[in-house]
């Protein structure tokens, strides 16, 4: 639950900076003579500037609930770690610990920026299955890049 509401208090920063820049930029290019306190006191004076404020709020406190998942792909972490290591890598991650049964990945340089330091893959074994965690956008390009080094191994042993 920590993690969670960390999560959403970073969202709701970065959806506020990302307003206040764009109300920066409408003053910037427009050349508008107001200053930016009285650009925000006029779009908290409609309704369309307090319908953004509950926006922001809401995206931010729903986003952690969707935006990390759980895939799954049939592997072994031990016979299989050169492609998992190599699926990683081309989704921009690298390899940082391992612990028996775990390996731990994170992004790299504006990548991880960009993902708002919250860039940890986790790759565990359950069973006949390798588990995969992390950001969506992350792990859905890495699963489906571990997919086809899978199948290319096995059609390379047959």
């Amino acid at each position: 639950m920590k993690r969670y509401l960390l999560r959403s208090l970073k969202y709701f920063l970065t959806l506020c900076v990302l307003f206040v820049a764009l109300i920066w930029i409408k003053i910037a290019y427009e050349q508008l003579p107001l200053t930016m306190w009285q650009m925000l006191q006029l779009y908290f004076s409609a309704w369309n500037g307090w319908a953004m404020a509950v926006m922001i709020v809401a995206m931010s406190a729903t986003y952690p609930y969707f935006g990390f998942v759980r895939r799954s792909v049939v592997a072994d972490i031990v016979a299989d770690r050169e492609q998992i290591e190599a699926a990683l890598a081309t989704s921009g991650l690298v390899l940082v610990g391992a612990k028996e049964g775990a390996l731990y990945f994170r992004a790299t340089g504006l990548q991880r920026l960009t993902l708002l330091l919250e860039d940890e893959v986790v790759v565990e074994q359950q069973g006949d299955e390798v588990v995969i965690s992390g950001h969506r956008r992350t792990v859905v390009r890495a699963v489906i890049r571990l997919e086809g080094y899978l199948v290319n191994k096995r059609r390379g042993n047959e």
